[in-house]
């Protein structure tokens, strides 16, 4: 899939004044300046005097192979909101708002407008304007202490935000062999999620000296706004040229388990809805309820398995032997678990610093090494368990590997909630 994505990639550089493989290594060679210390506005001048426009395609082509060429990933992300400076105002997608809002004498006119206004793309744009606005307001308040400890909690609406772009577009890119800015993206949501944490917690146990976290507030905002500049410069205008419609109406149906961030509510796309109510038509058509399943301690319908398991208020997901995501119930509703998600392998469904983890995990369930893992954390201010199980046959050949998440708050409250 990586030649594939190169190929279009080229053909998109290939449209732009110059030779493709002459930019992409100026590109690199401009991140690399970056990396190497030299100040922002020194590269930014040599790339507007060598470039005219940039392609999405280019800029992912550049953070990608840097990655590929050994240059350390948290490197490249720690330079994340740097990279994306350089290239303001110089984007493919920049170009095309800027032409067309003269052409319409509209500076409100962008590139994205022809899109339905429940499209995923127009759901995440919509949730970008309201961010925005939100974060002019957060920062008007963040020299007082009683107004900012008020407003600030509602920041945390960004998790969604981000969910949608992490579970629902990002994976979804690497089937196309476009790795490199989601895993840079990946890596810097989940530095700004922890210093919002972080704020949130202090405000909490004083909120009378706000003002102290004044600067925090105010560098954190500036981050979240690279990263939406981001989001509709590059990995916007990627998802677009790569996915299908298939992929569209999918992800449309999963962004409303993840619910809304700084919208009202979720846009509807009627073309979308009948794709999806026809799906489960033929699904429910080609699966009917009455097969049997013949178990050692006894047989059930598979209507009366489906409808057992419902009942379980538990996350359990599987993947089989060769690491895809097969199978999935989300009746605990602890984490999001989306439709989309399901025959993509296991590695394509995680935030890049903790893939090592899930790696050495899953290598030693196929080698025997271990059977299972426990983890217990405090998860959205909930006590969460989460069990992954090694599972084997009657031979005791590895053939996948089980996970159950559950929610203790219930059980715990029988228990003087000790």
């Amino acid at each position: 899939m990586d030649k594939h994505f190169e190929e279009i990639a080229r053909k998109a550089a290939g449209t732009l004044p110059g030779n493709p493989a002459e930019r992409q290594e100026r590109l690199r060679g401009y991140i690399k300046r970056l990396s190497d210390g030299e100040p922002l506005d020194a590269v930014r001048r040599d790339f507007v005097e060598q470039f005219s426009s940039v392609s999405p395609g280019e800029i992912a082509m550049a953070e990608q192979s840097l990655i590929k060429s050994g240059v350390p990933l948290k490197e490249v992300q720690r330079l994340c909101d740097v990279h994306s400076a350089l290239f303001h105002g110089k984007t493919e997608q920049e170009l095309i708002e800027s032409r067309l809002a003269a052409a319409s004498k509209e500076s409100t006119s962008t590139g994205y407008s022809a899109l339905p206004a429940g499209h995923p793309i127009s759901i995440m744009l919509a949730e970008n304007k309201g961010l925005v606005d939100f974060l002019d307001e957060l920062e008007n308040t963040a020299s007082n202490p009683s107004r900012c400890a008020a407003v600030f909690p509602r920041i945390m609406a960004l998790f969604s935000h981000y969910a949608k772009k992490e579970e629902l577009l990002m994976p979804a890119l690497y089937s196309y062999g476009v790795t490199g800015p989601s895993q840079v993206m990946w890596g810097t949501d989940d530095e700004i999620k922890r210093e919002l944490r972080t704020i949130r917690s202090a405000l909490k146990d004083d909120a009378g000296n706000a003002v102290i976290y004044n600067g925090r507030i105010r560098a954190v905002a500036k981050r979240i706004r690279e990263m939406a500049y981001k989001e509709e410069k590059i990995l916007f205008p990627l998802c677009l040229r790569f996915f299908s419609d298939t992929e569209w109406f999918m992800i449309y149906g999963d962004m409303h388990e993840m619910g809304c961030a700084f919208i009202s509510d979720l846009p509807s796309w009627e073309e979308a809805k009948r794709y999806l109510n026809d799906k489960k038509a033929m699904l429910q058509k080609d699966a009917p309820d009455d097969g049997i399943l013949h178990l050692p301690t006894g047989n059930l319908t598979v209507k009366q398995l489906r409808c057992m398991l419902k009942l379980l208020p538990i996350d359990i997901t599987f993947i089989d032997d060769a690491d895809i995501f097969q199978f999935f119930v989300n009746e605990g509703h602890v984490f999001a678990r989306p439709h989309s998600a399901l025959g993509r392998e296991v590695w394509n469904c995680h935030p890049p610093e903790i893939l090592p983890v899930v790696h050495n995990l899953v290598e030693d369930f196929k080698a025997h090494k271990r059977s299972d893992m426990e983890v217990y954390r405090w998860i959205k201010g909930r006590p969460v368990g989460v069990h992954y199980m090694a599972v084997y046959d009657e031979d005791d050949h590895y053939i996948g590997t089980m996970e159950i998440v559950q929610d203790f708050t219930n059980a715990l409250s029988h228990f003087g909630g000790k």
